[in-house]
């Protein structure tokens, strides 16, 4: 937008006027706004709350923290057993908590009640005994619309969200999954910003500690997990506190590890790919939840028999392509060198059948092209 700013005109004789003319400037002025000293910046700091852990250094108090993984690994079993363990004061797999308990606000829009139910109770009937300071429930998108027509579904969450927070005074706020919180996709990357944005308001408003878990689209199991294999848009990392995300292990089908990928500024990094969090899922009666099994560095968790990874990769890169990722979009994704996956998209090597000719042509170099 184009502004027109009053300047003032000097005469000869020394006295001067104002002219409505004025001149073009791009912006208007703005109000400025102090710069403090180091000093000051220092006693601003000193009078801070405590930072303290929820999850260890993973995730911490008055943080917004971004967990991910692929559809069906956990995230949502992790996140109402970490929940649990809040609304209690307790720790959650060994890491340490050093709350009391806390008032957790949960938006679950994954599973129904007899999911949720099934989930969380055992064979003849039994249930979990969660605490009253757990709230937990998924919002009817239809019956809100119904409710307030022609307002913008957005807005309609945005302000329940606000509603809920202070009518349960929420402590602690979990998000589950972010693809619900906008009326439209969150692959969008302005979209998902968006909603991150609002997020950080209510975080810095309500001194809410929020935890949104997010998917990532298929991925190799052959490859290290990096900020790149968050879906919609790794700028999305930009709005957290920290990150981090869920791996399956080739060591069983109920194996998965934990890994820190975005480190909060107020602590260390303990769980990297050196050291991830190694876990299982299992029932204990009537509570379904992750074990902590140890530590290890995550390539053990990794498939990387030769001919196998090859395969995975190349199912990836299939997959990706689906979605319409570009080559440069799955080669940065999956650590892949664009030529090799312009190779594979112009042969159209996806299928199991075809990948065992290939690869032996790739081997001897014999296709033209360098093996790797």
């Amino acid at each position: 937008m184009i502004y027109f700013e009053p300047v003032t005109i000097e005469k000869k004789n020394g006295s001067s006027v104002a002219s409505d003319q004025g001149i073009q400037v791009d912006n208007p002025k703005i109000e400025t706004i102090p710069i403090r000293t180091a000093v000051q910046r220092l006693l601003d700091a000193r009078n801070l709350p405590e930072v303290k852990k929820l999850f260890s250094v993973i995730w911490q108090s008055n943080e917004l923290h971004l967990m991910f993984a692929d559809t069906g690994i956990g995230k949502s079993i992790l996140a109402v057993a970490l929940a649990d363990s809040l609304s209690k004061g307790h720790s959650f797999i060994g890491l340490e908590n050093d709350h009391d308990s806390l008032r957790v606000l949960y938006y679950d829009f994954e599973l129904s009640d007899r999911q949720f139910r099934k989930r969380y109770s055992d064979e003849t009937g039994n249930e979990y005994n969660f605490s009253q300071n757990f709230f937990i429930d998924t919002i009817d998108f239809a019956d809100l619309m119904t409710k307030y027509p022609g307002r913008k579904l957005d807005s309609l969450l945005n302000q329940k969200l606000r509603q809920d927070i202070e009518d349960y005074k929420a402590q602690v706020l979990i998000i589950d999954n972010l693809t619900y919180l906008s009326g439209q996709s969150t692959q969008d990357t302005q979209i998902a910003l968006e909603v991150m944005r609002r997020l950080n308001e209510m975080k810095h408003q309500y001194d809410l500690s929020i935890l949104v878990l997010a998917h990532t689209p298929k991925r190799s199991m052959c490859t290290p997990i990096t900020i790149n294999d968050l879906a919609g848009s790794k700028h999305l990392s930009n709005f957290a506190d920290s990150v981090s995300a869920i791996g399956k292990s080739i060591k069983g089908k109920s194996i998965r590890y934990i890994k820190q990928v975005k480190p909060s500024r107020s602590s260390e990094i303990l769980f990297d790919t050196d050291n991830v969090l190694c876990c299982e899922i299992s029932k204990h009666n009537t509570i379904l939840t992750f074990d902590h099994l140890g530590f290890s560095p995550e390539k053990e968790h990794l498939n990387l028999d030769p001919v196998k990874q090859k395969n995975e990769q190349k199912e990836a890169a299939s997959e990706l392509r689906r979605q319409g990722k570009s080559v440069r979009e799955i080669a940065d994704q999956l650590g892949i060198p664009s030529t090799t996956i312009f190779r594979w998209i112009q042969t159209e090597v996806f299928h199991p059948e075809q990948m065992e000719q290939t690869e032996q042509l790739e081997q001897n170099g014999t296709d033209g092209t360098a093996p790797f």
